[in-house]
């Protein structure tokens, strides 16, 4: 390994555990370009040098585990996933602090950002590296938010998130102490009818 690649290497976890009760059907599982969104954004954390994966799952947690068996990923079951995202980003966070090595630095992710990119992840870590930040995130639409990568001294506060707040109150919080990358793609995620509709349009492969 690269001195750059140790420099920029860190984990990451995918948030995948909910059920799409708006869309009625499972978002993870939506094809784009003949793979789902869920194997997509597990395989472009991976092409970006993050390791290790984690998946956070919950509902159909066998048959997400059953799409993504050819990848390098570790999956974690949430059974209080119906509570919000909170618990999935505590579940997969209390996996994370289990690594004999701790990693450095965790890059958050959902599987719902159809263009997303691995340039976008390595970007991310990129900075980080060179940056004093705690945080880095994507900026869209006038905020920061995922996909976004937290020192380990953020661990703490990422497993006292609760409810449906996510990574983002921990942005919040540490807004001083974050810098950003541009992802104004970054605002389009699948969480409806409408949202299907307009992934049948892009490829950004």
């Amino acid at each position: 390994m690269s001195e750059s690649q140790v420099e920029t290497s860190c984990a990451a976890i995918v948030l995948a555990a909910g059920a799409s009760t708006r869309l009625g059907q499972p978002k993870q599982l939506l094809q784009m370009n003949s793979e789902s969104l869920l194997h997509r954004t597990i395989r472009l954390a991976g092409e970006a040098g993050c390791a290790p994966i984690f998946v956070v799952l919950g509902f159909e947690a066998e048959r997400m585990q059953r799409e993504t068996a050819d990848l390098d990923v570790r999956a974690v079951i949430n059974p209080e996933w119906q509570s919000g995202m909170g618990s999935s980003l505590r579940s997969g966070m209390e996996a994370l602090m289990k690594e004999s090595q701790l990693p450095q630095k965790v890059v958050l992710l959902l599987s719902d950002q159809p263009m997303l990119s691995s340039e976008i992840l390595f970007s991310l870590v990129k900075k980080i590296a060179e940056t004093d930040s705690l945080i880095v995130a994507s900026s869209y639409t006038g905020r920061l938010g995922v996909p976004a990568v937290f020192r380990k001294e953020l661990y703490p506060d990422l497993q006292k998130v609760e409810g449906d707040k996510g990574a983002r109150e921990v942005i919040r919080m540490c807004r001083d102490q974050t810098s950003s990358i541009d992802f104004p793609e970054g605002v389009i995620d699948i969480d409806t009818v409408q949202d299907l509709e307009l992934l049948k349009t892009i490829s950004p492969e």
